[in-house]
């Protein structure tokens, strides 16, 4: 396949799974506080990399075990939190927005602590989708006062995927995807079933509460599909692409981000419209080749 083909196909895809999570996020919260779904996320996830995670942990040297647990820790274990709380007062859409900070940090970082290169178009690039982001949260923020420390956890959880996607690009390059987020999670799993426990989780009677029922379900499919899949098809895209390229799904989720609250009863104005356009114009400069 050619590999053009298979970034973009890759890209895609990725941002229409990870601009869904942030509906199941909502909906999980309907019948889970935000500590429950963060570590309920976590332990199913776990259970569903198992089986095909095990076998794979001998690829990894165990002298990047130490960088699977800060990648483990920045790119799943944190943001699974901070959206967690971040949702309990700012809505699924915006949340997905205010992710797209993140190309901007990945690039930060990778220029500032990894001396990678970059063209100033790139910069242009991201400077402007950041633009579409404000553009998109701007009405929102007007007629709404959020408040800023739950705007701050999403802020915090687009640098934590900053971080980790230069982790992974250049202090664990060539290990099995599988392999990855299998390790990571694991390191996860004990953490994450304390925080549960002592969150008082009615575990002896969740059975008996449908909401705390079709919360789980939802956060199973968020489990399935936005954590356990996405991030192997991610450390692949990683693979075969650059950073920077590869956080760009964050520009494109809100637009699905925006579908869902379309369908869950939100509405779409003008200026949101307005602000798609521009953050696929940022999409753009920042992944078009050098001298196309």
């Amino acid at each position: 396949m050619n590999i053009q083909i298979k970034k973009w196909g890759t890209l895609i895809l990725l941002s229409i799974i990870w601009g869904s999570s942030y509906i199941l996020i909502k909906k999980g919260l309907t019948g889970l506080t935000a500590i429950e779904l963060g570590s309920i996320r976590i332990i199913i996830t776990t259970i569903i990399v198992a089986p095909f995670g095990y076998s794979k942990i001998k690829l990894i040297p165990k002298e990047k075990f130490k960088w699977v647990l800060f990648s483990a820790c920045v790119g799943s274990f944190f943001p699974a939190y901070l959206f967690a709380f971040a949702e309990t007062q700012i809505s699924s859409s915006v949340t997905a927005v205010m992710v797209s900070l993140t190309p901007l940090f990945t690039l930060l970082i990778s220029v500032l602590i990894f001396s990678a290169a970059f063209i100033r178009r790139q910069l242009l690039g991201v400077c402007i989708g950041f633009i579409g982001i404000l553009i998109l949260v701007y009405n929102e923020l007007l007629i709404s006062s959020y408040n800023l420390l739950f705007v701050s956890f999403v802020i915090i959880a687009a640098f934590c995927y900053a971080i980790n996607a230069n982790i992974l690009k250049y202090k664990l390059p060539g290990i099995p995807a599988i392999a990855l987020v299998f390790m990571s999670f694991v390191f996860l799993f004990i953490p994450a079933f304390i925080i549960l426990i002592l969150s008082d989780f009615p575990i002896s009677e969740f059975i008996y509460a449908p909401d705390i029922i079709e919360s789980i379900v939802y956060i199973f499919i968020l489990a399935l599909f936005g954590t356990a899949i996405a991030k192997t098809m991610y450390i692949k895209l990683l693979e075969i692409s650059t950073p920077v390229f590869s956080v760009s799904t964050t520009y494109l989720m809100p637009i699905v981000a925006i579908f869902w609250g379309l369908l869950d009863g939100e509405e779409f104005k003008l200026i949101q419209v307005i602000g798609t356009a521009v953050i696929l114009i940022g999409v753009y400069l920042v992944t078009k080749k050098k001298g196309a």
